[in-house]
């Protein structure tokens, strides 16, 4: 006997499309996977990619739930930001529905506003922090753009947003002096996490990885294992200012996950859990949807 699908979920990124089939209560019945991710398409676009990729399920006459940027300015349609700090219920009144696809419900971002301005933004990993559970003071989401959010309870009370992804692909891609892939080199990645704790002006940190090759202490090969390092151990210093208490979830590719996890390690936090960040997605949508109908 088959289960009844009760809800599709979509994880619409910049660059990927996630879309989820899912029975009541929230279980995973099935994932679909595309590249055409929001960043690739006009908004007159979006209805036809996600007919595309699951017109079978979305034949059964279900509502769809979509976190991500879609909901960005000039992507599918705008959903407002709802400030922080926020749980489900907040997000609830910034759903916007699109014209051109009435069961679409598109989610919200959340917005951090500080002495009456905008102060960082975030939008598709607050889905993730919801669907993840309670039982955490901050939770780490490593990508381009790395959120570091405070939790109270289930509300994201306040959050921060680093750009060491990007840093590191327009730092590491360009034509420069590093080499070498990441991943390869574990000890040039700790030699870099702790040349970025000791909270050196950022470029000077920076141009010690060409004097730690020149000297001999960091191989050509893993100049960008220390990079990463490096870049991830002054975003963690950067935090440690404002006090890293409380226990710790990790949110993000595996792969980057752990690297975090190591980094925070060395920096002496030691209670960190490395989360599944696909089934924290799903629970997200599945929470939000419960939410609001």
């Amino acid at each position: 006997m088959s289960i009844a699908t009760a809800l599709i979920g979509v994880d619409w990124g910049s660059s990927n499309l996630r879309v989820f089939r899912m029975a009541e209560g929230g279980a995973v019945l099935g994932r679909r996977d595309d590249g055409r991710g929001a960043s690739t398409l006009a908004p007159d676009r979006f209805a036809d990619v996600l007919t595309e990729v699951a017109s079978d399920w979305l034949d059964e006459d279900l509502p769809v739930v979509v976190c991500g940027m879609a909901g960005a300015r000039g992507r599918w349609l705008e959903a407002p930001y709802a400030p922080c700090p926020a749980g489900l219920a907040d997000l609830a009144g910034y759903v916007v529905r699109p014209a051109d696809s009435p069961e679409v419900h598109i989610l919200p971002g959340v917005a951090v506003w500080r002495d009456g301005m905008l102060d960082d933004v975030m939008r598709g990993e607050e889905t993730q922090l919801f669907g993840l559970g309670g039982g955490f003071d901050r939770v780490i989401a490593p990508g381009t753009h790395s959120k570091w959010a405070r939790m109270d309870g289930d509300r994201i009370s306040d959050f921060r947003t680093h750009m060491t992804g990007e840093m590191f692909a327009a730092i590491g891609g360009a034509p420069s002096f590093l080499g070498g892939a990441a991943g390869t080199d574990r000890e040039a990645f700790t030699a870099g996490v702790l040349a970025g704790l000791e909270d050196a002006p950022l470029g000077r940190s920076l141009f010690s990885a060409r004097v730690g090759m020149l000297a001999g202490r960091v191989a050509p090969s893993g100049l960008q294992d220390y990079l990463s390092g490096l870049l991830i151990g002054a975003e963690i210093s950067g935090e440690a200012r404002e006090g890293l208490e409380g226990r710790i979830a990790l949110l993000g590719a595996p792969a980057l996950a752990e690297r975090y996890r190591s980094a925070l390690a060395l920096a002496g936090l030691e209670d960190v859990v490395v989360a599944d960040v696909e089934a924290a997605t799903a629970a997200g949508l599945w929470r939000a949807w419960e939410t609001m109908r």
